[in-house]
């Protein structure tokens, strides 16, 4: 009987989790064109308090709710082009056991607020985000319930191999500008009774409207951009499975192309496959990217215009497709961490471009890519290491031919009363500096910096 409990309890808390974070994009197609304008004074406060300025395929796609006013292109040139200051909103709640001296349970959640001064430029947008963010604070609240719950059923049988209930919700921001603002979430739970499962979803906006598009909003012809990106998924698996043609094919072929979980890149859409998706092809999760330049007229012009230079946040251990030699095609950055079970803060870090490899070693709990791009050109992943107090930034210059360190610096995302910073713009970057004594955390006060030539971050 306890088990069926807690099978109970793991069904609830993916419906909860799916309603945070991952909700079934077919409810996109009964949403009104316009921003709901609905907002708490809680979530509103949090970010004016901050400082910082975040073969044939049939696939039958939904109608576009867009009017023609939407479908017109209204084209920006690239110096139009303007990056967004945006936030994180970060929540996180515990629950210890002092009879055992465990942890029973972690819940974390973050969600994408604008800046300030965009909020007021854009208001039906940050209106929106604003919304979501409140829904996920209640709904957090609501899961925390049912995961302590839970815990304690699971702890009933017995403090022995006993694991902690996680349950994490983190936003990435694709890409944020004056066009569009696209973000990645990246759902996990892991309930103790297996070894946990990650899905994803993603949702892309229009900046001046708020409104949520989709993916007929975008590309000009939904078969054949499905078919683009099939073949680059068979590409990817065809290394390893022998049978994966058939299985992708068959995935195509039975799901609507607008549910699929996708964002709006600055050169491309991604589309996202959470686990179990795809699994018979050998896939846990997987992304590719069907880029601009390789399928110029799958796209709606106005959305593929993107800015010389900009930053964005991808998960780990899982691909991210960029064009680092400039001849159009994208290749594959992937950072990958593992952790010693017997020295808890040493990590090994995997960086890998193309058919390139770094590792390194490293003190961390965790880690936060992003891929940097600048105006001249250059590539550089700023690799977040989480640590006691602070996470502590290391510089790496990638390129199909080299992968290297090119230094460290001890400065982390400017964070403000569970506001923090977001990367999105290569010269302006808010940043918390501490003490250049490595893991004591102590905070010396916070300023604006931009990438120098090098890579590394300079005050402005």
């Amino acid at each position: 009987m306890k088990m069926k409990k807690i099978a109970g309890y793991v069904l609830i808390l993916c419906g909860l989790l799916t309603a945070t974070g991952c909700s079934d994009n077919s409810a996109k197609k009964e949403e009104s064109s316009s921003a709901e304008v609905s907002q708490t004074t809680s979530v509103t406060e949090a970010a004016e308090t901050s400082e910082t300025d975040i073969t044939a395929v049939t696939i039958v796609s939904s109608e576009s709710k867009a009017g023609e006013e939407d479908k017109a292109e209204n084209v920006l040139s690239e110096s139009e082009i303007q990056l967004l200051k945006v936030n994180k909103r970060e929540l996180y709640d515990s629950e210890w056991s002092d009879e055992h001296g465990i942890m029973l349970v972690e819940s974390e959640r973050s969600s994408v607020l604008l800046g300030s001064e965009e909020a007021e430029r854009y208001p039906e947008l940050a209106a929106e985000l604003n919304r979501i963010s409140s829904e996920q604070e209640s709904d957090m609240k609501d899961e925390f319930s049912m995961l302590t719950e839970l815990a304690n059923e699971k702890l009933s049988y017995g403090s022995e191999n006993f694991e902690p209930v996680v349950s994490e919700l983190d936003a990435h921001v694709r890409r944020a500008d004056n066009t569009v603002l696209s973000v990645l979430s990246e759902a996990y739970l892991n309930n103790g009774i297996n070894s946990g499962y990650k899905w994803f979803e993603g949702r892309n906006y229009d900046t001046k409207t708020g409104r949520e598009l989709l993916l007929s909003d975008v590309v000009t012809d939904i078969d054949k951009f499905a078919e683009a990106a099939q073949v680059k998924l068979i590409s990817i698996a065809a290394k390893d499975v022998a049978d994966c043609e058939t299985v992708i094919k068959e995935y195509f072929e039975e799901n609507d192309a607008d549910e699929m979980q996708w964002t709006l890149d600055y050169n491309g859409i991604t589309v996202y496959f959470s686990e179990g998706e795809i699994s018979a092809a050998g896939f846990s999760t997987a992304a590719v990217t069907v880029s601009f330049a390789e399928h110029p007229d799958l796209f709606r012009e106005k959305y593929t215009k993107a800015p010389e230079a900009y930053i964005v946040s991808f998960p780990v251990d899982s691909a991210f497709y960029t064009d680092l030699d400039g001849n159009g095609s994208c290749e594959e950055l992937t950072v990958s961490d593992s952790y010693d079970e017997e020295a808890v803060f040493d990590a090994t870090v995997d960086i890998s471009v193309a058919e390139l490899l770094h590792t390194d070693n490293f003190w961390a709990y965790d880690c936060e890519p992003y891929y940097v791009r600048t105006a001249d050109g250059k590539n550089y992943l700023y690799l977040f290491a989480e640590q006691e107090t602070q996470m502590y930034l290391y510089v790496y210059d990638i390129s199909t031919e080299a992968i290297s360190r090119v230094g460290e610096a001890n400065v982390s995302p400017f964070y403000n009363d569970g506001i923090s910073a977001v990367l999105i713009d290569p010269d302006s970057m808010h940043f918390d500096i501490f003490s250049t004594e490595v893991g004591t955390g102590i905070l010396e006060g916070n300023d604006l910096f931009s990438v120098d030539t090098d890579g590394m971050p300079v005050r402005r």
